[in-house]
């Protein structure tokens, strides 16, 4: 995923960010009340033209020096997590409570690059990572509030990312309102096993540091490892000499978040790509049905056209749509037929922008895990449409990484397709996915304009 501005693609810098609120790990807050909101233009425009704003007052941290503190500047930084604790079978609320860990404070940079894995969904493999460090509110000491991730060579070649665009992408992205510094991670298997890594030896450190400065956004702390395992070495880029071996990932507080919050750590990127590729099995008997489908849809629109009632035929392929995403999470599975009929109701605005309000009701897995389904099944502008909202559910529910990925397949596949383009440069700025569930109101919204309510039926 490149850094962007609305509807260009430069194909230069690969970015992931996980933004993720003071205090989470956990599920986005919901979104507040219609009746808070400000009037105007739809809520779906406002969060997505909002590219700053104010930030959510973070957790206090500890004071700089505090006891125990082995970081140099003598600060300690807290990565908090705020999973819920939910009953198995679903069979009620009585259990879905928030399972309270406590921050984690990370004074070690062996610590800190322990928690990376969690922070980003799998383990950064030739990557420079970025834990962009905000304020509290007594304005001592700070907390990451926002993780991101750039390749250090390109995933396909193997050969060196271009140092400049890198660096102006990740300045972008950290430079914004409320942040008070930088923490820098390289890992790269190229580095020498426990080399000393001065900047001048890591262009992209040096260009990076250069950009941040004339954006006053100080780099605190810099370390680099071959990779992220227990008991590899890290070593100190900038500040005093120092080594030391990085704490086990699977033992970290963070990673004890997002376990008990139900999400997967993946052992590499590959992982979260291979759940969009192409299954090229799948695709051909989806194809072969899309016809079929197209031309049973194009019936049913003109029977209802007839009865003088054309909005009865979106009525009928929406509430279709969300019984086979409720069918798919307690039935055996959707045939090539199903698919190939959810894919043509997607082709229509209306029924696709109402599919987005699932991402709040109990079924927002099973749309999710459906809408990677249809990605690997489809091809152009089909794959697009559901490559896109697969993208919104992954964002929405704080899995920046994953979420970077579907869109970059929305894109590759129509690239101009306005809302994934939309939805690319929001995670590209760090907008926090809160500020994105007004699109699921606006697609409740869509739905209940057709006479279906999605509380009702999912």
């Amino acid at each position: 995923m490149t850094s962007a501005a609305p509807f260009s693609r430069p194909a230069s810098a690969d970015t992931r960010s996980v933004p993720c609120r003071a205090g989470g790990l956990g599920r986005p807050a919901p979104a507040p009340s219609r009746s808070g909101r400000a009037p105007g233009r739809c809520p779906t425009a406002r969060a997505l033209a909002a590219r700053g704003g104010a930030h959510p007052a973070p957790a206090p941290a500890p004071a700089p020096g505090a006891p125990g503190s082995r970081f140099p500047w003598r600060e300690v930084y807290e990565y908090a997590a705020a999973p819920r604790a939910r009953c198995a079978d679903r069979t009620g609320e009585e259990y879905d409570r928030p399972f309270r860990t406590g921050p984690a404070h990370l004074d070690d940079p062996g610590d800190l690059l322990a928690a990376l894995p969690a922070m980003l969904g799998f383990r950064p493999e030739r990557s420079l990572v970025l834990a962009v460090l905000c304020a509290t509110p007594t304005a001592e000491s700070a907390v990451i509030d926002l993780v991101v991730r750039f390749d250090l060579r390109h995933p396909g070649t193997g050969a060196p990312s271009d140092t400049e665009t890198v660096a102006a992408a990740a300045a972008r992205v950290c430079a914004r309102p409320g942040v008070v510094g930088v923490l820098a991670v390289l890992v790269d298997d190229q580095f020498g096993d426990g080399e000393p890594a001065a900047p001048q030896r890591i262009p992209v450190f040096g260009e990076l540091a250069r950009q941040l400065a004339s954006r006053a956004v100080p780099v605190r702390g810099a370390w680099a490892a071959r990779s992220i395992a227990a008991g590899q070495p890290w070593w100190s880029v900038t500040g005093p000499p120092r080594r030391g071996r990085i704490a086990d990932p699977v033992a970290s507080t963070v990673t004890l978040g997002r376990v008990l919050d139900g999400r997967p750590i993946r052992r590499s990127r590959d992982e979260l790509t291979a759940l969009v590729a192409p299954d090229e099995v799948l695709r051909a008997r989806v194809s072969s049905e899309l016809e079929g489908a197209r031309d049973r849809a194009k019936d049913r629109y003109v029977a209802a056209a007839q009865r003088g009632d054309p909005a009865g035929y979106l009525r009928g392929e929406l509430m279709t749509v969300f019984w086979l995403i409720a069918h798919a999470e307690s039935g055996p599975g959707l045939e090539a037929r199903e698919l190939a009929q959810i894919a043509v109701a997607l082709r229509d605005r209306e029924v696709r922008d109402s599919v987005f309000a699932v991402a709040d009701t109990a079924h927002a897995e099973a749309a999710e895990s459906l809408l990677a389904l249809l990605t690997r099944a489809l091809d152009g502008a089909d794959r697009a449409e559901a490559a896109t909202l697969l993208g919104y559910f992954a964002y929405v529910r704080g899995d920046g990484p994953f979420a970077g990925i579907a869109l970059d397949v929305a894109l590759d596949a129509e690239p101009r397709h306005s809302m994934a383009a939309l939805l690319h440069t929001a995670l590209e700025a760090g907008m926090r996915p809160e500020r994105l569930r007004d699109l699921a109101q606006c697609g409740r919204d869509a739905a209940i304009a057709l006479g279906v309510d999605p509380a009702a039926v999912c």
